[in-house]
């Protein structure tokens, strides 16, 4: 088993539980060792060098950085002699410079005929891919802490059936920040459901996504409908909010980029990017009735079984690197 060693920079510290390390980890027999950044094979970054008060809040407990977080980091990665393959794994809604970086990871389609780029939908680092050799994070990972799980790729392709039942009627949302979008849905939605909200939008007591002292699944399984928007709309941002919600059995009422449809069947959510704004109270109405909502729940959220191919293929072209 070869070595390699990894650090990461500007991003959150969950890069360990992501997708590409496990690959390189199980399917081309390389042992990971998590180092300083200035001493790395690959430096994995993320997209938070721009956001200062973000990026102290993340680095201030770190083994790797101490002092001047913007001066001496790019000081002692980017200036060595031997310079680390770089490659920007993002899982916010920002784009990749590819002028700056060996390789790409993100959500949006337009680079996609970028060879040294990839796009892995947030959601996708959150399935369960042991059938595919891939070993689960503990249960005590950021995911499965907010969540309750790892995604079950069997449960993606079915309908949600037996996991619905009729009589729920309220609404439920989690939110951390409440948005002019979110804020103007809730303030239609409201005419209609009763709304439960959790999260630190509405408990300013929680902390964080995993530091809430309960577990979405939990909590969803209890309702009819989780309003799930996305925080922006573009292309190919589209994040855990619909696999939650399906998951826990819900209707996702959602607010995304009407590409959605690319990577989940766009008959078994709502999304309030395909209605103008005269047509929400009709489709409120509706969301009152068994019948409208039985035709979601007949319906798979994944159309086609998923795999891992073209992420194996890109850990290979990057690991070539270092045969």
């Amino acid at each position: 088993m070869k070595d390699l060693k990894v650090s990461y920079i500007w991003g959150h510290n969950n890069f360990k539980e992501l997708l590409i390390p496990k690959i390189i980890t199980n399917y081309f027999n390389f042992n990971i060792i998590w180092t300083d950044p200035s001493d790395c094979d690959l430096l994995l970054i993320g997209p938070y060098k721009k956001f200062g008060k973000i990026l102290k809040k993340i680095y201030s407990k770190s083994n790797f950085l101490s002092g001047d977080v913007f001066n001496n980091l790019e000081r002692r990665v980017f200036f060595r002699i031997n310079k680390p393959i770089t490659l920007f794994y993002c899982r916010e809604n920002e784009r990749s410079s590819f002028e700056k970086t060996d390789y790409s990871i993100g959500s949006d389609f337009n680079y996609e005929k970028n060879e040294n780029y990839l796009r892995i939908p947030i959601w996708k680092d959150y399935c369960d891919w042991s059938d595919f050799g891939i070993a689960n994070s503990p249960l005590k990972t950021l995911n499965a802490i907010r969540f309750g799980e790892h995604y079950s790729i069997k449960a993606m392709l079915e309908p949600i059936g037996n996991k619905f039942i009729p009589e729920k009627k309220n609404l439920c949302c989690f939110f951390s920040n409440l948005n002019f979008v979110r804020n103007q849905y809730l303030e239609m939605i409201k005419k209609y459901f009763k709304i439960d909200g959790y999260g630190s939008a509405f408990d300013p007591n929680i902390l964080g996504h995993n530091q809430s002292n309960f577990q979405k699944k939990d909590i969803m399984k209890n309702y009819l409908i989780n309003f799930c928007p996305e925080n922006e709309l573009y292309p190919g941002w589209y994040t855990e909010k619909v696999p939650d919600a399906f998951l826990a059995g819900n209707i996702a009422l959602t607010w995304a980029d009407q590409n959605i449809r690319t990577d989940f069947n766009k008959k078994s959510f709502i999304n309030l990017n395909d209605y103008r704004i005269d047509e929400l109270d009709i489709l409120f109405k509706e969301l009152k009735s068994n019948d409208f909502i039985s035709k979601f729940y007949k319906e798979p959220l994944l159309l086609d079984p998923i795999n891992i191919d073209r992420e194996i293929v890109f850990c290979k072209k990057i690991l070539s690197n270092f045969y």
